[in-house]
């Protein structure tokens, strides 16, 4: 078995060199996995930094970052912390290559910060520093830890420097390359050389099928992902509860916005690196923003999604009795399958405006306490003449009425509309109201049901209306968790009458986008038009999982599968890319390689075969301004139906791959 030294500092990319051992069937020892592993294993080593480091373990536990800022910068610190420490981590190290050999292994590989130091190198065949520019290392630390950026520099700083590393190890391999995918084509050649054909011929090809193809895998989290992924979930979920129509979508979000430091904004403002303002457009849709440290016209970085959602609409004269029961006409809203909507417990949400000027909110049907509505089906015992219809004809948007109640006012002995009146006196009695306050009433029905963990494993959640809130939520939450100011503004938008086309007043097409950045742009006398040139737009908005149900409308090739990640498509539309944004190859590679170096699970996708149909974005009106725009988003299973599906690691992987855009070079 052949052992390769890997050594180098933080954020030079020795885990693309540790991926090509792996993929030769290597053994990779990571150093400083071993080192946390002793920290909850051996209490020899924790009490000998406890004696050495006062009060940096605390309740058995060690505090890395206070035992950070004790070494990092301390030289001498530093050197007695790794005295400490190299005898042990060396034993482990010796035990798991003696292991390796026994399983047949035939290459391994260490990778240690401190290779030559802990006399690890004296186990090794070879040794190997992999190098980057410390500008690359700053931005790669930032991204995958968290940390800010002197914090960063202060972790580089107390490591050797690129050419000490080079001066100890036998050969170096320098990380100056674009793309991650570039830097691990040069490291499979390079172990390939190395190696000299002394591993099985079949080792090898597997080496360059990993280096030359395209083989997109489930994600991998490692424990910090996993635990930001279970917390990020958990309020998503809440949001979905609380937000089910666009006016409550920005409601919330508003009043997370305000306990994150968010304003409203004012064009009278002095706008500085790091203030956070808000616009609210009529209560429907909102733009949040962080002031970035270069000047507008140098360019933004927006994530827009839209927050309305398929639903029934009540028509303007709604409430009407037909055979002893009450009901309120209804207007679908978006693209349904309208056979999915009966026998569903449905919700009434919105607002009723009234002459006087005062608007009541309306929310029946979410508290365990209150009543739900629901359309009827016909019995199957009576629907052969209904079965024989296509699936478009077997309900109709005329059959999609609601049902509110079947019994009368007791002392009521009127002959007609008995079932009716019951009903309008109740809604009078919470609200106050007559059946005239319909007319500029602004209710919608929805479904009544709460976001829940689906599957045995917990790995999707079902709920309603994840088109499009799964990914606004994913543009908003790095928002309201920035902590300096970004390199550029970063903007989010809750965008309005997506599922219809993007229209009217509260629509991205709306001349209120226009209006905002020009304010935003005069408050610091730059062109609008720069601005808008030199921005990137991050089309946040969902596309369609590959269902095996399914699989003769799909192109599985490119087709987004639920748990690799955030899904990038190129160009949304229909057959021949109508209504498309078909967005440039160079803007997919900007997004391919800051995704890469974010730690961010990608993947490409279409939505099912060329001929079977599609489906539009906000995407085309944004490029329409001049601005770069690539739609990617979360996959999801039955899309558009009252009860949706996606993949909790799609969810995270999209918040991250936001977090990550809005510091995107």
């Amino acid at each position: 078995m052949k052992v390769l030294g890997i050594t180098g500092g933080t954020g030079c990319g020795k885990t693309t060199l540790l991926r090509q051992v792996e993929a030769l069937g290597g053994c990779v020892i990571d150093c400083d996995a071993v080192y946390h592993r002793l920290l909850e294993t051996d209490n020899a080593l924790l009490t000998a930094i406890d004696h050495a480091f006062s009060g940096v373990v605390q309740h058995g536990v060690l505090q890395r970052r206070k035992l950070g800022k004790v070494v990092f910068g301390d030289e001498a610190a530093l050197q007695r912390l790794n005295a400490l420490v190299h005898p042990f981590i060396f034993g482990a190290v010796e035990q798991r290559l003696k292991q390796a050999e026994r399983d047949g292994c035939p290459l391994a590989a260490i990778d240690a910060v401190g290779l030559i130091e802990s006399g690890l190198g004296q186990l090794c065949d070879g040794t190997v520093a992999v190098t980057a520019p410390v500008e690359d290392r700053v931005r790669r630390l930032m991204a995958r830890e968290g940390i800010d950026e002197d914090y960063a520099q202060l972790r580089i700083a107390a490591q050797k420097s690129n050419s000490e590393f080079a001066a100890q190890c036998t050969w170096q391999i320098h990380n100056n390359y674009a793309t991650a995918a570039d830097f691990s084509m040069v490291c499979g050649r390079w172990l390939h050389q190395w190696l000299g054909g002394t591993t099985m011929s079949e080792m090898d090809w597997k080496a360059v099928r990993e280096t030359l193809l395209h083989n997109p895998k489930q994600a991998r989290l490692d424990d910090k992902d996993k635990e930001e992924l279970n917390v990020y979930c958990k309020d998503y979920m809440q949001f979905m509860d609380r937000a089910k129509t666009e006016r409550e979508a920005v409601e919330v979000a508003v009043e997370a916005a305000r306990a994150a430091g968010f304003v409203e904004f004012n064009p009278e403002m002095q706008l500085r690196p790091g203030d956070k303002v808000y616009c609210v457009n009529r209560k429907k849709a909102v733009s949040f923003v962080v002031i970035g440290k270069k000047p507008l016209d140098k360019g933004t970085r927006m994530v827009i999604a839209h927050t309305d959602s398929p639903r029934l609409d009540l028509k303007p004269v709604p409430l009407y009795e037909e055979g002893e029961i009450a009901y309120f006409k209804t207007h679908y809203y978006g693209g349904i399958k309208k056979y999915q909507w009966p026998t569903v417990p449905l919700a009434l949400h919105g607002i009723l405006a009234l002459t006087d000027g005062s608007v009541l909110k309306v929310n029946i049907g979410e508290d365990d306490n209150d009543p739900v509505f629901c359309v009827s089906d016909l019995l199957v015992h009576l629907s052969s003449e209904q079965m024989k219809k296509t699936l478009s004809e077997g309900i109709t948007g005329e059959q999609l009425n609601v049902i509110l109640g079947t019994r009368p006012l007791d002392d009521d002995d009127g002959d007609s509309n008995r079932i009716k009146l019951a009903i309008m006196m109740l809604l009078h009695d919470k609200y106050g109201i007559t059946e005239e306050d319909f007319l500029s009433a602004e209710l919608t029905m929805v479904p009544a049901l709460k976001a829940r963990e689906v599957g045995l494993d917990r790995s999707l959640i079902g709920a309603y209306g994840h088109d499009d809130r799964v990914c606004a939520y994913a543009g908003f939450y790095p928002m309201l968790h920035m902590q300096e100011a970004p390199e550029h503004t970063s903007i989010c938008i809750f965008a309005d009458k997506e599922e219809i086309g993007s229209e009217g007043v509260t629509g991205i097409q709306s001349q209120d986008f226009e209006t905002m950045m020009e304010d935003l742009c005069a408050c610091q006398k730059v062109s609008v038009r720069r601005c808008l040139g030199n921005s990137i737009c991050f089309s946040a908005d969902v596309t369609a999982a590959y269902d095996p149900s399914f699989s003769e409308v799909f192109d599985r090739r490119n087709s987004a599968m639920l748990n690799r990640g955030v899904a990038l498509c190129k160009y949304t539309g229909s057959r021949g890319k109508s209504g498309a944004s078909d967005a440039a190859g160079e803007v997919m590679a900007r997004f391919r390689r800051a995704f890469q170096r974010g730690g961010v699970a990608w993947q490409v996708c279409e939505m099912g075969k060329v001929d079977a149909g599609g489906g539009g974005t906000v995407a085309k009106y944004m490029a329409a301004r001049n601005i770069d725009t690539l739609d990617a988003g979360v996959p999801v299973l039955s899309m558009h139906a009252p009860w949706e599906l996606v993949a909790k690691v799609d969810c995270f992987m999209t918040m991250k791959a936001c977090r990550v855009f809005y510091n995107m070079d």
